[in-house]
């Protein structure tokens, strides 16, 4: 697993769910409530955080260059 680059750290964490290591979405929309959204691969959970706020494009543009 791809470590999570430090300005993502605020939105998305690393956790484990049984013997899996996941990706957590761990943005809060408007009414405050965290998204909770799991991911196998931080490519996937950086196009799922384009859906909250576009602004995190850029670091998709990063990891597929990588």
């Amino acid at each position: 697993m791809p470590e999570i680059p430090g300005e993502l750290r605020s939105v998305l964490e690393t956790v484990s769910e049984g013997n899996t290591v996941h990706i957590k979405c761990r943005y809060r929309g408007r009414d405050g409530r965290e998204c909770g959204v799991l991911f196998f691969s931080l490519k996937d959970a950086i196009r799922h955080l384009i859906t909250h706020d576009d602004k995190y494009r850029r670091f998709l543009q990063l990891i597929e260059r990588a």
